[in-house]
């Protein structure tokens, strides 16, 4: 069994080969069955938030690492060595631990953050709902759910976390000083989005304006964060009197650029403007920087800010490690086992064939009823101690992961022919 984990994160790439290679939700399904079709692997699920695009699959045989890499460069049109630069490769037991890592928000921009937990459940539910998480991948998102259920509990990585929200806080004040009384404007209703917006609502923002492609979300959320909506066309007017943009959705493209935002900077008469862009890919082109008094940062600014509160963190990801690392290794042993029961239980099943047929061969239609009853339980009870030592033996052997030992002694067995 062929567990792969493949991908680029905020930890091997930065946000222009992200926005790359991110995958509109929309987008997503297709990607997940020409995986499958194509036959690069038997089971798919892929991840793709603002700092992570990964893809967990379960191999086909005669299928590597190198060709899931040149179909994920092919897929978003970046050149094939320029991926590879950036892309990371986990097999096996390797594999298993980073998704526990991913699940428990170690490897998160922002350790101890809980949005990540969510963003795997949907992955896990989009891919299930797909046909494209099998056997293999529903235990490996059911356990990393509980081993990170585990990681929040005992330990206390998620109290110690500097939030993403607070982390945007701290971008705004940098230019502006307190937010109280100050306004802002957010677009989208992505999750990181609204964190951002609630922290700033707590440090004194005296208004947010809501936009959204559909206005009756934007009302929604408004009502949720006692804002006020308005719809999409008015996000110029807005802009030239709040203090802060927050952009966060899933267009895939930039909504503002410079030309656009030069004549609102010019009717605000240079006063500063905030700009955090929260989306992969970016919703604020950079360029805007350009501009006098525009001060525009993205996910990959809110890193920097965050990473300051890294040592109050490091207490809590230690311990969380350790879980981690206990769990995925008890894991990978038990996927493993589980793995064997069906090549043991095919001893069994080919043993019961050759039984059948030498019955049959034994010619013994001269039997009344009972007669054959007797030979055939007679017959069952001989296979089955014969095969019982060899069998315990087995799955002793699948329990304890020394597969070496026993794949020779299925081979013994006659996994593939009759037993020897």
């Amino acid at each position: 069994m062929k567990l792969l984990a493949i991908g680029v994160s905020h930890h091997t790439a930065p946000i222009e080969v992200r926005e790359q290679l991110a995958v509109p939700p929309g987008l997503v399904p297709e990607l997940l069955h020409r995986i499958k079709e194509e036959r690069f692997g038997r089971e798919a699920l892929l991840l793709s938030t603002c700092n992570r695009v990964e893809l967990y699959t379960v191999m086909s045989e005669g299928r590597s690492a190198e060709e899931l890499v040149g179909f994920l460069a092919a897929n978003s049109g970046l050149k094939d060595r320029h991926l590879r630069a950036h892309i990371f490769r986990y097999q096996a037991e390797d594999a298993l631990r980073h998704v526990f890592r991913v699940a428990s928000s170690l490897d998160s921009m922002v350790v101890g953050e809980p949005q990540i937990t969510g963003q795997l459940r949907d992955a896990y539910r989009l891919a299930t709902d797909e046909r494209s998480a099998g056997p293999v991948l529903h235990r490996v998102i059911d356990r990393a759910l509980s081993v990170a259920k585990r990681v929040r509990t005992e330990t206390g990585i998620g109290r110690e976390a500097v939030s993403v929200g607070r982390a945007g806080v701290e971008l705004a004040r940098q230019v502006l000083g307190e937010l109280e009384g100050r306004s802002a404007l957010l677009i989208g209703a992505g999750a990181h989005g609204k964190l951002v917006a609630r922290s700033m609502l707590g440090y004194g923002l005296s208004e947010l304006v809501v936009t959204n492609r559909t206005f009756d979300r934007a009302s929604e959320l408004a009502a949720q964060l006692g804002a006020s909506a308005a719809p999409m066309e008015d996000m110029a007017r807005i802009m030239e009197r709040v203090d802060v943009v927050i952009a966060c959705t899933a267009a895939g493209r930039a909504l503002i650029r410079r030309a656009e935002l030069a004549p609102v900077m010019r009717r605000r008469r240079l006063r500063s403007l905030v700009m955090i862009d929260l989306s992969v890919p970016r919703n604020i082109d950079p360029d805007v920087n350009q501009l006098d008094g525009v001060y525009r940062f993205d996910v990959d600014d809110l890193r920097q800010v965050a990473d300051v509160g890294v040592e109050k963190r490091r207490a809590a990801a230690v311990d969380a490690e350790r879980i981690v690392t206990e769990e995925s290794a008890r894991a990978w042993r038990q996927i493993q086992a589980e793995g064997y029961v069906s090549r043991i239980g095919g001893v069994a099943r080919r043993a019961e064939q050759i039984r059948l047929a030498e019955l049959e061969r034994a010619g013994l239609s001269g039997l009344d009823p009972k007669q054959l009853r007797d030979v055939d339980a007679m017959t069952r009870a001989m296979v089955k101690k014969i095969l019982h030592p060899a069998m315990v033996r087995a799955r002793a052997l699948a329990e304890a992961g020394d597969h070496a030992t026993l794949d020779a002694l299925l081979a013994h067995l006659g996994e593939e022919g009759e037993p020897r």
